[in-house]
């Protein structure tokens, strides 16, 4: 529990929505309806300009007095949502040291505000790490420092001169070429996931789309140095790349101290939605910013805003965001206000001022990825249901994101009963009758909204790519880090199959139906009818998205034999098959599907018409 005497403010001077105590007190922010923020080492706010705020997490020093302030920037796509916990671990194991740590999203990345596909997208990240910087020195801090993670480095290396005097910088995995980053995330999305439509512009990358004028401004972006200053600078670089022209020449520049990283690949790019998170090197480069930092420390005073105008509607509406702590466990969450015409200040717009919820939606997430969903989709669909009067959460479960400690000896797992309690304590802290609740999810967060649904009831659910239809999970899937799950592929995999999976594929077509259906109920197999007619029995309507790959799987669980049956019984299958994409949603059009067919369900269950995500195709097509 945090127990310091750090004056926390708001922008007024105030204590934030709440009381600030002594060295004996607790940080308490927000109102009882919406939950309590209690601080310990982490405290999320919004911060840089109004019209585009950011999302942000100050890591504080227990002691309230801090030798420097470290602003860490991090990568985008894929890599952002695989290297979260690592760069909160990196916070937290500054914060440890007596040094204040700033993690945030750039504009148009994560949680922040902005889309990131604008033509000036690059522009706006660089601006994103100054506001961060001056955040800090309005924290009181009197020395800076940065770190960049892979082309965070980048970013960060070519904002230096707006960042005023910097003391060290770290260059983590950097990316020292644009045009060597784009080729290789536009390859590893072509091996990986496929195919756009031509006609979009738009540059695609793992978990991302670029507009073509930002892909062309990446390309034309190398690593400058000397860097303004000389500050002290470590490269810690993978041991792949040690020999590299491009590291030869930087180190032969800068002379900066050098660790090397090894099986960096595991973080950065996992194989599998696992995460390596490399402890050691971590604590290594922890190690160095404190050994660099200054021996003087200062009082830290971080302005907290909880509440911020993070969206405009086609009709001139404003849509707020309140971060919140929910439940026991203070679950980190993000609540998408209806939109409204009524100005709120950051007073007063996380208290009762936006009325009790009517209507609702909550987010599940997949695996361990936190609350963003598949290349921020949960973010976009959030603030497009807010045009509808629907209030959103979405939120981080034990283990995840920014909810809970990082334990090297206790991994989290994909499914859990922590799990399963912490996505009822959202659905209640949301505050809506659950009847008037949507409740949408991806692969395992697909198979939680479904469970949510069927103990809680629901206005409906929106399952994305579920690969688990059977209503009791198996004990083997429980608590396991990585669980034997049934394995989405493409249809080009040659792999042998295990024998094992080679009788399952014979009893499918062997066994009759009902005996089927009945391994389906003991959990044994995965059918689709099951979850689908349990939920049809509990009145919840059902929309179903899925790629080509889980389409397949669909099929081969029996699912259209199911399906005819259940129509027969006068069901109506709401599903869409998509014709591209790939099962974690990478695909830049899938998730065009995936947002503008949950909006169809909230026009639907809320009776509005549905509004189409805005996009002008730019003129401009990219060179890369």
């Amino acid at each position: 529990m945090f127990t310091s005497n750090i004056q926390a403010t708001s922008i007024d001077g105030r204590p934030p929505h709440g009381e600030v105590g002594n060295s004996t007190s607790i940080f308490k922010f927000g109102s009882q309806q919406h939950g309590v923020i209690t601080i310990e080492t982490q405290l999320a706010t919004w911060f840089g300009p109004a019209e585009a705020p950011l999302l942000g997490f100050v890591h504080v020093p227990t002691s309230g007095i801090a030798r420097e302030a470290v602003v860490l920037c991090s990568p985008i796509g894929k890599e952002h949502i695989d290297t979260y916990r690592g760069m909160r671990l990196l916070a937290d194991e500054l914060a440890a040291r007596g040094i204040v740590a700033f993690r945030f999203d750039y504009e148009g990345v994560g949680d922040s505000s902005g889309n990131e596909d604008a033509p000036d997208a690059m522009d706006r990240w660089r601006s994103s790490i100054v506001s961060a910087v001056d955040f800090v020195r309005q924290c009181g801090a009197q020395s800076v420092s940065i770190v960049g993670l892979r082309l965070g480095a980048l970013l960060a290396a070519s904002a230096l001169e707006g960042c005023g005097t910097i003391n060290s910088v770290v260059l983590w995995d950097p990316v020292v070429n644009g045009r060597s980053f784009i080729r290789e995330q536009r390859a590893f999305y072509s091996i990986s996931v496929g195919e756009d439509d031509p006609t979009d512009p738009r540059v695609s990358i793992m978990g991302g789309a670029l507009a073509p004028e930002c892909a062309d401004g990446l390309t034309q972006t190398q690593l400058k140095y000397p860097f303004p200053g000389n500050p002290q600078t470590l490269l810690a670089v993978r041991s792949s790349m040690k020999g590299s022209g491009a590291i030869t020449r930087l180190t032969s520049e800068l002379q900066p101290d050098v660790l090397t990283l090894e099986n960096h690949e595991a973080f950065t790019s996992p194989p599998s939605f696992y995460v390596d998170i490399p402890y050691r090197h971590i604590d290594e480069i922890a190690g160095w910013i404190d050994r660099h930092a200054p021996a003087t420390t200062h009082t830290v005073s971080p302005t907290i805003e909880l509440t911020a105008r993070v969206a405009v509607t086609p009709t001139g509406d404003d849509v707020y965001e309140s971060l919140e702590r929910v439940g026991a466990d203070q679950l980190f969450a993000i609540r998408t206000h209806p939109a409204t015409s009524v100005a709120h200040t950051s007073v007063d717009a996380s208290a009762a001022s936006f009325g009790k919820p009517e209507r609702g939606m909550v987010f599940f997430t997949t695996a361990i990825e936190h609350r963003i969903g598949p290349g921020r989709s949960w973010v976009h669909i959030a603030r497009d249901a807010a045009e509808h009067s629907v209030t959103s959460l979405r939120f981080d479960r034990r283990g995840v994101g920014d909810t809970g400690h990082i334990d090297a000896n206790n991994p989290t797992s994909v499914y859990s009963r922590t799990a399963d309690e912490d996505a009822l304590t959202a659905v209640a802290a949301l505050g809506a009758a659950p009847e008037n609740v949507i409740l949408a999810g991806l692969c395992s967060g697909g198979w939680t909204a479904a469970s949510v649904a069927l103990t809680l009831g629901a206005r409906s659910t929106i399952l994305v790519n579920t690969i688990l239809w059977s209503t009791r999970r198996k004990r083997s899937l429980t608590d396991a880090v990585l669980p034997e799950s049934p394995k989405i592929t493409s249809g080009t995999d040659t792999t042998k199959p295990p024998l094992r999976a080679v009788i399952k594929a014979q009893l499918q077509s062997r066994l009759p139906y009902f005996a089927w259906k009945l391994l389906g109920h003991r959990g044994i197999t995965q059918v689709p009818e099951v979850l689908l007619d349990a939920l049809h029995s509990r009145g919840v309507p059902t929309k179903v998205i899925l790629s080509p790959a889980d389409a397949e799987w669909f099929r081969q669980q029996r699912g259209d034999e199911g399906i005819a049956r259940m129509t027969r019984r006068g069901y109506a299958f709401d599903a869409v098959m998509a014709e591209v994409g790939d099962h974690p949603s990478y695909h830049r059009d899938l998730r065009s599907i995936i947002r503008r067919e949950s909006m169809s369900v909230v026009a639907k269950q809320f009776g509005s018409a549905a509004l189409q995500p805005s996009y002008s195709p730019p003129p401009k097509r990219s060179t890369v």
